[in-house]
């Protein structure tokens, strides 16, 4: 489905090319004159915009600039009479895709439509290639050839054009927010804002200042105007990041938001008009939440209208040994490191582990392997997994009884993996914080947590 703007100022063929176009599965709208059309463009994307070329005053020419400068990725189709044809090739010269003559049948239109957007796709894939062949190593990109993982990304490709939310779900660690930024490169808003708003860590009482902005003298410390969130990402993607966080207080401003289009920022009379897609992400069951009262259920259906479900890693275990030979690359080359491959029998202990932190806590695993490993291989007592043989890199064995396939909490993991690479960089805690992507005093206090001297490493 295409968001597509129908101008002409002869009503009869404005309403047949509207309701062809409509029944085809479009979202459409509609513009009487040439200023009513500038004006929508300059509010709304569109994907592909239909213009009469004749039109008095502000002509189907301005029309297209109008297009053009507000989105170069546009397509615009020139609707011509036989006597205008010339005029209609010198459009086509200045950025229109096609036109069409004077009377044209539903199905002619429908077929310019199609070209018309299979060319934007094109141009869209082709651009997200270039992209990867300049920089191959590329994050921007979930890892594995897994069918549970391309069924995933099947549904990724199939809806990054269209302009309708998406609500992704997952268990933490899955790779939420990386695929978020997969379904915005695969988009035409591509090289538009991202926005990312981590709904967990606002608090409630500054949630719709942050969201939707303030005017000066609004409330007590608003010293000056300030743009929200939703109007900072005008033109592009907002990406609400652990949706099911928000206290139940301040989702009906979200909702009406879903709703609208509009935001008001605190102290502003008018509301303004924003063309902002939605992506959000949840770690939570909404159901579950609807069900306790704590999340609204006209809400979660404003959310849910394109669901996409990323399956955890163990459901995925074949993509696991090509996980890990990423990240070993990766971080090989990051940290400067000797390790190129991984044993068998390391595969083994990682492909039988649980993994409750999914691709996260592999990521975080082989880092602090290939930080610890002194030659060119990954062997199992790199890697303080259970089952591994490996022991805690302070000295103690791990918990008794796990065995291959048995979980380890998140904060176990996450001990053994500062401690690991604490000890590997000669307890020099400002080079330990470096690898470990925190910032000193953030291990300072991790290490006063685990009642660990730093110096006694």
């Amino acid at each position: 489905m295409a968001h597509v703007l129908v101008v002409d100022d002869e009503p009869s063929l404005r309403q047949t090319v509207s309701i062809t176009l409509s029944r085809a599965g479009h979202s459409v709208d509609a513009a009487a004159s040439g200023e009513e059309a500038v004006h929508r463009i300059g509010e709304v994307l569109y994907d592909v915009v239909v213009t009469d070329l004749r039109m008095e005053g502000v002509d189907g020419l301005a029309v297209l600039e109008a297009v053009k400068a507000r989105d170069a990725d546009a397509e615009v189709l020139i609707i011509t009479a036989h006597g205008s044809i010339e005029s209609a090739v010198q459009t086509i010269r200045r950025g229109a895709h096609d036109y069409l003559t004077k009377p044209f049948t539903p199905d002619q239109i429908l077929h310019a439509v199609d070209l018309a957007l299979e060319r934007r796709r094109l141009r869209t894939e082709v651009r997200s290639l270039s992209r990867r062949l300049e920089d191959p190593n590329d994050p921007v990109t979930l890892v594995g050839h897994s069918a549970a993982l391309e069924r995933c990304l099947d549904v990724v490709r199939e809806w990054a054009e269209s302009d309708s939310t998406i609500l992704i779900s997952g268990e933490t660690g899955t790779g939420k927010d990386l695929l978020a930024r997969m379904i915005l490169r695969y988009s035409r808003r591509a090289d538009r804002p991202f926005v990312v708003v981590n709904c967990a860590t606002i608090p409630d009482k500054l949630f719709e200042s942050e969201l939707f902005g303030h005017m000066k003298g609004a409330f007590s410390g608003a010293t000056r105007n300030r743009k929200g969130l939703a109007q900072e990402a005008d033109g592009g993607t907002l990406f609400l990041d652990e949706v099911g966080e928000l206290p139940l207080e301040v989702q009906p401003q979200l909702l009406r938001f879903l709703e609208s289009g509009e935001v008001r920022p605190i102290g502003q009379n008018r509301s303004l008009r924003v063309d902002t897609r939605v992506i959000a992400a949840t770690n939570r069951d909404l159901l579950a939440l609807i069900r306790e009262g704590r999340f609204r259920e006209d809400l979660y259906y404003r959310l849910n209208v394109l669901p996409i479900a990323i399956p955890p890693l163990r459901e995925r275990r074949e993509d696991i040994p090509v996980l890990a030979a990423h990240f070993v690359e990766r971080f090989a080359r990051r940290l400067g490191r000797p390790v190129r491959s991984i044993s068998k029998r390391a595969l083994l202990v990682l492909s039988g582990y649980e993994w409750p932190g999914n691709v996260r806590e592999l990521e975080n695993v082989i880092e602090r392997a290939v930080m610890l490993a002194k030659g060119n291989e990954l062997r199992p007592e790199h890697l303080f997994l259970p089952g591994s043989g490996s022991t805690d890199p302070d000295g103690g064995a791990g918990p008794k009884g796990q065995g291959v396939g048995d979980p380890m909490p998140l904060a176990e993991l996450e001990r053994r993996h500062i401690l690991a690479v604490l000890k590997a960089c000669g307890g020099n805690q400002k080079r330990a914080a470096g690898v470990l992507g925190i910032s000193k005093s953030t291990l300072w206090r991790k290490l006063k947590g685990y009642g660990v001297d730093a110096a006694s490493l």
